[in-house]
């Protein structure tokens, strides 16, 4: 699934609707790519990536969007993944 990144109005609602709002304090909204929103980790640098439409998460990997679970999406934004 490929798509160029969008910047716009930041959208929260993915942000909001998945995760606890403590947590999402930590990240910076950094655009779109199709229905997939783009959360960076102020930290980290890493990115959270959540389908807006279905709340899915996914793993940008080898130029394509990959889907992926909330576990492993959380682990790679905070480098656990390694």
């Amino acid at each position: 699934m490929k798509h160029a990144i969008e910047v716009g109005k930041p959208d929260w609602r993915p942000l909001d609707n998945t995760m606890p709002s403590e947590f999402c304090e930590e990240l910076m909204f950094m655009g779109k790519a199709g229905d997939i929103v783009l959360y960076k980790h102020r930290l980290t640098r890493r990115y959270l990536n959540i389908n807006a439409v279905t709340g899915k998460f996914y793993r940008y990997a080898d130029g394509e969007y990959v889907e992926i679970g909330r576990r492993q999406a959380l682990d790679s934004v905070y480098g656990h993944d390694k």
